[in-house]
């Protein structure tokens, strides 16, 4: 199981990028007590044998594992602990990896201060976006965090997406809340039949960054629309967080079409309304 989606097929490949480097496991490694030597880069054995121990604390299956992807497992499961929210333990550093690294190096810059990610509180909305809620009444509509609907239904996509953090394995349908099922499904319907499926995959639209994940917004205290299983990243390495009109691949008029068919089914892109974090889209209104 990958970020909690019970309908992945987790494969052992090599992620596609390695955003978490050596330098970094050792810098977290020495924070939380486990590693007194040089933040050299070098997996050596001191390395080494500060991530066994944190491994042998762990619940997931390192020994099968490389020693690189061990090592990114043990940074993984601090950043966790800490409260970072790196996503799953599987030693492949993904976007949520990514994420939670910078936030761990933002907090050890600032005197341990947490950065802050301002978002607008409204936006301009599609047509019939109201069949949809605010964000401060998630609840009422999806309920709790995490709870049993937020995976109680199955999106299925038109063909095999790969997983954006890990290339080898992919996904042909995924695990979301049961209400945004429907129209999930029928966006990426529509979306292939509009483009086809050889330039669909040129475009990257089917670089999967992941569904449900019960965790906080990034830069933020409240639960992230992720936790409720409502909204999609997708080819989060071209569309980061941070990035604006100017850098996201997602803001190019070739995506005009994608965008359209997801406001049709009144879904909101941050993108779009915030001109941050391209990769998403959320059946939540601001």
């Amino acid at each position: 199981m990958v970020l909690g989606l019970p309908h992945l097929r987790a494969g052992a490949g090599a992620a596609r990028n390695g955003r978490m480097k050596t330098a970094d496991v050792q810098a977290l490694l020495a924070d939380a007590g486990y590693y007194k030597g040089r933040l050299d880069g070098v997996l050596g054995p001191q390395t080494l044998r500060a991530v066994q121990i944190v491994s042998r604390n762990g619940s997931f299956d390192w020994r099968a594992w490389p020693d690189a992807r061990q090592a990114v497992a043990a940074g993984q499961v601090i950043l966790g602990a800490q409260g970072f929210e790196p996503g799953a333990i599987d030693g492949l550093p993904g976007h949520n990896t990514a994420e939670a690294l910078r936030a761990w190096r933002y907090a050890q810059a600032n005197g341990g201060q947490r950065e802050f990610i301002d978002r607008p509180a409204r936006g301009p909305e599609p047509a019939q976006a109201h069949v949809w809620p605010r964000h401060d009444e998630i609840e009422y509509r999806f309920g709790k965090a995490g709870g049993r609907e937020t995976t109680a239904g199955t999106c299925q996509l038109p063909f095999a997406f790969p997983l954006a953090w890990n290339l080898s394995a992919s996904v042909r349908e995924f695990s979301c809340h049961r209400l945004v099922a429907a129209p999930f499904t029928r966006i990426f319907a529509e979306a292939a039949r509009h483009y086809g499926e050889a330039e669909y995959r040129r475009l990257r639209l089917d670089l999967f960054g992941g569904c449900f994940n019960n965790r906080n917004m990034r830069g933020g205290t409240k639960k992230s629309t992720h936790a409720y299983g409502v909204a999609i990243d997708l080819d989060p390495e071209r569309n980061q967080l941070r990035w604006g009109r100017a850098r996201a691949a997602f803001a190019r008029p070739e995506y005009e079409p994608f965008w359209a068919i997801v406001e049709a089914e009144a879904m909101i892109s941050l993108g779009r309304v915030a001109n941050m974090d391209w990769m998403h889209f959320q059946a939540v209104r601001l």
